[in-house]
């Protein structure tokens, strides 16, 4: 990561609802808050992640950004190659066109995410036909150059997706997303369908093209000896809210929120030798629906106040490059993941 570089995308204030209806005439009733107020940036060339449980809003979230789900609310200002910054909730089909050229995404399933009556090149090439970027023999030379940079070969071109493995189709559509050559690459959960070995090696190659490319990544999982190994910055989500952000080896030493921390301790040992207390988060997931008043975790915490039941806390700074949305930040002595 560049310390001090730039930062290429930032969201203020985005939201997305999905309204709840009710009765015969299917009257609004309420709402599915499944983004909420959330707020963060990323640099140039940085892997920023979200981790967080299973309907936090981390995937809603990063579709929003690229407009492949219609935010409710906020901004995502996003910096173009030509130096332009966009808001792209904002922008009419033209314009948001143009943004897609550089902003792509890598899906989760490798299977459903590729069109099975498609062969490699076809797949690889249609977003440079769209785009009108190539055609002809420049066409075909950057098809085969895209599939070289993810490790498979020309030979591989006319084959159906069938004819792969999980591991082979995810670089397929790695090839496809860097098509049209992106700055930034949201990578929706890009490994969690394939083996651990298979992990190692798609993350190795998302970090060399990361290098070679100068890409900045928006990396989306639950698992967080991937996000331990791939990020620079993360950000930590709770029922559609951000609830902590900062580096990513600071988070892992001294979590600053006790949600971090309950996350951090039930990461699996990496030694088969050590013994390691079992912990256990009690309660569910606050429902996003109906959130509980205050502080949505306080219900789960085993650190909770009366202010916390009452007073909700706004994520801000509490210590300096770390924000975190808890009453107490800082002053709680909270475990991290060793």
């Amino acid at each position: 990561m560049r310390e001090n570089g730039k930062t290429i995308l930032e969201v203020d204030g985005l939201k997305k609802y999905y309204p709840i209806r009710k009765g015969f005439l299917k009257r609004t009733a309420g709402h599915v808050k499944a983004v909420d107020d959330v707020r963060f940036a990323v640099r140039e060339g940085e892997t920023f992640s979200l981790v967080g449980e299973s309907g936090c809003g981390k995937s809603t979230l990063g579709r929003c950004l690229l407009r492949a789900v219609e935010p409710t609310a906020g901004h995502v200002r996003f910096t173009l190659r030509s130096g332009e910054t966009v808001d792209v909730p904002g922008l009419d089909g033209n314009k948001l066109k143009t943004v897609r050229r550089e902003m792509q995404m890598v899906f989760q399933d490798p299977y459903s995410s590729l069109n099975p009556r498609m062969t490699v090149r076809q797949i690889v090439a249609e977003p440079l036909i769209l785009s009108g970027l190539a055609r002809g023999a420049a066409l075909e030379e950057r098809v085969a150059e895209l599939i070289e940079m993810v490790g498979l070969n020309k030979g591989h071109l006319d084959r159906y997706p069938h004819a792969f493995s999980g591991g082979q189709r995810q670089r397929i559509g790695i090839a496809r997303a860097l098509a049209t050559n992106p700055r930034f690459v949201i990578c929706d959960e890009a490994v969690s369908a394939l083996d651990v070995s298979v992990q190692a090696q798609v993350i190795n190659l998302l970090q060399d093209l990361q290098r070679s490319l100068g890409l900045s990544y928006l990396f989306i999982s639950h698992d967080l000896s991937v996000i331990e190994h791939i990020s620079h910055r993360i950000g930590v989500m709770y029922i559609g809210k951000m609830v902590e952000i900062g580096d990513a080896e600071a988070i892992f030493a001294r979590p600053l929120h006790p949600y971090t921390e309950a996350l951090l301790r039930s990461k699996p040992a990496a030694d088969p030798n050590m013994r390691k207390t079992r912990f256990v988060l009690q309660g569910e997931a606050a429902n996003p629906a109906d959130p509980p008043s205050g502080c949505p975790f306080h219900p789960r915490c085993p650190y909770a106040t009366g202010r916390c039941k009452t007073e909700k806390p706004e994520l801000a700074e509490a210590e300096p490059g770390r924000s975190a949305a808890c009453h107490y930040a800082g002053e709680l002595r909270l475990q991290g993941a060793g």
